[in-house]
């Protein structure tokens, strides 16, 4: 394969190398061909020159060590799934930011709510950078904090939440959802199904409180006719904790036949 070389300044000739590598002197320069691509990860060969009984260096330009595959149409319906989701919660933030007077929006803090939405689509890309960009990128768990946001701006701006008991389902849903698909994710990095069902319900508590401590804050910066009471948090937090119950029961019988395995040390005959 040609098409990558390397070229110096020098004299002599040196002919086919026996590693694919093929070396050619021209006008007083020296061409590095090779037939291998896997071969171009920064090498250095040291090149004989004729008559000076001295050597070259030439270094070889890097090359992939693995050609990148085309995405499937999986991988395109997550791309697309994703960025429609955050282009929604984008375009509801906005008009909750601009219009947050209108009565559709009363009580309900939305500027602050607006900026809750677009920084909460930036916590998971932020976390897996900071991670250092393990593979494959998370975007289970990327879509399941968007959809929760998708459905409390969505819901706000049609007026859904003055509807009896609406609010209610929709606390319920966001700590199923969020819980199961944190479970799913956790469940091929853990030994047992009892861990994997733990990570999704402490996942889906936490958001919960993080959830209600949020509207707390935006309360406390003048947010008006939020109507915030004890009861009201509490009720909340319940709904929403309820649901990652359901997400780690999700997460514990997504596999039967792990249920045997119990967390311990492998050295407790209850564990083995």
């Amino acid at each position: 394969m040609r098409g990558q070389d390397s070229r110096v300044q020098g004299r002599g000739r040196v002919s086919q190398g026996s590693r694919g590598i093929a070396v050619g002197c021209y006008d007083g320069q020296i061409d590095v061909t090779t037939s291998m691509p896997s071969l171009l990860r920064h090498h250095t060969l040291m090149i004989p020159t004729t008559g000076s009984g001295q050597t070259m260096s030439v270094s070889l330009p890097a090359a992939p060590l693995h050609p990148a595959t085309p995405p499937t149409p999986a991988d395109i319906g997550w791309v697309a799934a994703i960025t429609a989701s955050k282009s929604a919660v984008i375009a509801l933030a906005v008009d909750a930011f601009l219009n947050s007077s209108a009565p559709r929006y009363s009580g309900k803090a939305m500027r602050i709510r607006a900026i809750g939405y677009a920084g909460g689509l930036l916590v998971v890309p932020m976390a897996w950078r900071l991670r250092g960009r393990p593979q494959p990128y998370p975007r289970e768990l990327d879509l399941a904090v968007a959809l929760p946001l998708l459905v409390d701006a969505g819901g706000n701006a049609i007026g859904i939440y003055r509807r009896a008991h609406i609010d209610d389902l929709i606390h319920f849903a966001d700590g199923a959802t969020l819980a199961s698909v944190v479970g799913a994710l956790a469940t091929p990095r853990v030994r047992t199904s009892w861990e994997a069902a733990g990570v999704a319900a402490l996942a889906g508590m936490a958001a919960a409180g993080v959830w209600e401590i949020a509207e707390w804050i935006g309360l406390k910066l003048g947010a008006k006719g939020m109507d915030l009471t004890y009861d009201d948090t509490m009720t909340d937090l319940a709904e929403t904790m309820s649901g990652a119950l359901l997400g780690a029961a999700i997460t514990l019988l997504r596999h039967p036949s792990r249920l045997r395995r119990v967390p311990g040390p492998r050295t407790d005959p209850l564990v083995r």
